[in-house]
């Protein structure tokens, strides 16, 4: 099996955390010095590889008032930069090491490990990766915020923080993890370039006081291929998408209350299903249709299932230097079983300048969130900017 396994040359990942940034899957790395003719190619290590690296500046000014939030009175901002490091030291080894640095109150600036990866990557079939990486849930995990249409993250309706605090309850819909990251073991592999991709992982393996999160997805691209461990939610018409994907997630007693509650743990339990279609080339524009499921298991879930849809449409035409993106994504959360459970609905309308896809690109837009029936207001302008290098 691992003799059918091996790769006729090593393979070279794109970044977990941007997709666009860096090399793709489909390219190769530079290669390594040649070994000596006396020594087998297979069993010499590199001894002088190159560090690529990605940093993306997010920053975001809103008008939202956080102790009345269906007004627009009171202005704030936030803001994060990310640094991606990665390598290789052998043929089958490599690595990954990311930071992010937040900007939120002046007074109180954070910068946190972001990514720590070692990879074993045997064929494109066969990858390992040990450390701090997203969780394989489902497309917007995989995705994270530097490769989604929206500003936002699905399933978050309380602010435009880009970082919860510690104590925040976990986002409605499948678990990410803080940062959207978890520490644990990915297994996982593509065929076909990326036309079809398995993920099965345990996570959570640095809180010895709680279960361990499992999570499994397989992804089905049928028109294009979409390779490497992350994706995204928007390829600007680049290639054309068909992409389906389910996943399922489980951990014991991970479904908790509200900090302070006394109510007991329950298991929690997940399962989802989404969906991605983009048509359209630079004279016609770009089509994105999106959808997703996930339902919900757990005594104290604020939610039991959420629905997500979002359509958009990059225009054919140059304004300046890029091109308009108007956006509607619509979210609807059903109540669940906990203490603090409501019934959420959200609804953004965006407009997006698309420079350079995701390396360059500019959002503005309104969001109108309802929770239990109490109306929240949000008006955003948000700026994204990724460089790379060696």
């Amino acid at each position: 099996m691992l003799v059918l396994l091996m790769p006729a040359r090593g393979y070279a990942q794109s970044s977990i955390e941007i997709p666009d940034a860096g090399v793709t899957a489909d390219a190769a790395s530079a290669p390594p010095p040649p070994a000596p003719a006396a020594a087998a190619a297979d069993d010499v290590p590199i001894t002088a590889s190159t560090v690529d690296a990605v940093i993306g500046v997010r920053s975001l000014v809103y008008a939202q008032n956080p102790a009345t939030p269906d007004e627009l009175d009171d202005v704030g901002a936030t803001g994060e930069v990310n640094v991606l490091l990665s390598g290789q030291v052998h043929r089958f080894l490599k690595w990954q090491a990311g930071f992010i640095g937040v900007l939120g109150d002046p007074g109180s600036p954070s910068a946190a490990l972001l990514d720590l990866a070692a990879k074993l990557e045997i064929a494109d079939s066969l990858h390992l990766w040990i450390g701090r990486m997203p969780v394989p849930s489902d497309r917007t995990s995989l995705s994270t915020v530097w490769a989604l249409a929206p500003w936002t993250l699905p399933g978050r309706y309380d602010s435009f923080a880009p970082i919860p605090s510690a104590s925040a309850r976990p986002d409605v819909g499948p678990r990410r993890g803080p940062l959207g990251r978890e520490d644990g073991v990915t297994l996982w592999g593509q065929l076909r370039g990326g036309r079809f991709k398995y993920y099965a992982g345990v996570f959570g393996l640095g809180e010895p006081s709680s279960s361990p999160l499992f999570s499994a997805r397989l992804a089905l691209s049928l028109l294009a291929p979409e390779p490497g461990y992350g994706t995204r939610s928007s390829y600007f018409g680049s290639q054309k998408v068909l992409g389906l994907g389910v996943g399922a997630q489980h951990r014991g007693e991970g479904s908790r209350g509200p900090e302070g509650s006394l109510a007991l743990p329950d298991d929690f339990d997940e399962i989802n299903g989404d969906i991605l279609f983009e048509t359209g080339n630079e004279s016609a524009g770009v089509l994105d249709l999106e959808g997703a499921f996930a339902r919900m298991w757990g005594s104290n879930e604020r939610a039991k299932y959420q629905l997500v849809f979002l359509a958009s449409y990059l225009l054919p035409l140059d304004v300046g230097i890029g091109r308009f993106q108007p956006l509607f994504r619509i979210q609807r959360a059903e109540r669940g079983a906990a203490e603090d459970a409501a019934t959420f609905t959200s609804i953004d309308a965006q407009l997006g300048y698309v420079i350079d896809g995701h390396n360059a690109r500019v959002s503005t837009g309104y969001q109108y969130t309802r929770i239990d029936g109490q109306p929240r207001n949000a008006v955003l302008f948000g700026v994204q900017l990724l460089s790379k290098g060696n």
